[in-house]
């Protein structure tokens, strides 16, 4: 064969397996797409939920796209027509108006409580431990009636005693976030406050935690749900992620932002002796 065209030719063949090797090794980089899950929750355990979804990802490798906002504006946009595969209220109540509309399938469940506590800065100086101590002459209170569930909403049994202590009130907050860090620098005596605030960064550590009655809870504040959409375009991994908050790895986060996991000693004993109503769920 002509030396010159042995050249040709070997430079032809050495080029076509260089481009096909690329092609091949493009295609396979291509990552797979991942399923898209779109997850509401009301506001409170929107950092708890956080750390639960980055578990959910990891393990079923999808993206979940979180919402979190008050649940009753949720429910506005759900019945408005916005798209969730699941939605994870506060209060038995959403789920079940959600359900009765069609637009909830009816096998949610309830997956933590929470309650209200009293704190005051480290050391507690002027010896609080009830409700009928933060109207003492002189403990200094702060307040945060203009934030989206204030205390007297959260606490309504105690309604008389939250409205006295709001008239007392030495300050009154829109934002717990800064209320919480004038009560931990030691700028009031005390303060209510739902239990999760109590671990917030900055908070934990350098507060007083004082429990009160459960008595002392609106029912339906101290209660979560988390039911899937009946819309879903995803219905195996929607179900997976209802399973997993009920896992006691994501039980166990939730614990550490300070809510009380459904199937905890404790979440069981609030389960059978103040929502008995709602044993059905779960079981």
């Amino acid at each position: 064969m002509n030396s010159k065209y042995a050249i040709l030719l070997v430079g032809l063949v050495a080029l076509t397996v260089m481009f096909s090797g690329c092609t091949s090794s493009s295609s396979a980089a291509e990552p797979a797409e991942k399923e898209i899950l779109a997850v509401y929750s009301c506001g409170g355990p929107t950092e708890a939920l956080a750390d639960v979804n980055a578990e959910f990802e990891k393990e079923y490798n999808c993206e979940i796209r979180f919402t979190g906002a008050a649940a009753g504006k949720l429910r506005k946009a759900l019945e408005d027509g916005a798209y969730a595969d699941v939605f994870l209220p506060r209060s038995v109540t959403h789920s079940e108006v959600l359900a009765n509309e069609g637009l909830m399938n009816p096998d949610y469940k309830v997956y933590q409580f929470t309650d209200w506590v009293i704190i005051t800065p480290s050391g507690n100086p002027k010896n609080v431990s009830t409700i009928e101590d933060l109207l003492n002459d002189d403990v200094n209170v702060y307040t945060n009636s203009k934030s989206s569930i204030p205390a007297l909403k959260a606490m309504a049994p105690e309604a008389e005693s939250i409205n006295a202590i709001y008239d007392k009130s030495a300050k009154d907050y829109d934002c717990y976030r800064k209320m919480l860090s004038d009560v931990a620098s030691g700028n009031a005596d005390a303060a209510l406050v739902e239990r999760r605030c109590t671990t917030l960064p900055g908070i934990a550590g350098n507060i007083e935690v004082i429990d009160l009655p459960r008595e002392t809870m609106t029912p339906q504040i101290g209660i979560f749900t988390v039911g899937v959409m009946n819309y879903t375009e995803h219905v195996d991994l929607a179900y997976k992620y209802q399973e997993f908050v009920l896992t006691e790895k994501a039980q166990a986060i939730l614990a550490d932002h300070g809510f009380i996991p459904v199937y905890s000693e404790q979440g069981q004993e609030l389960y059978n002796n103040y929502y008995p109503e709602y044993l059905s769920l779960n079981n």
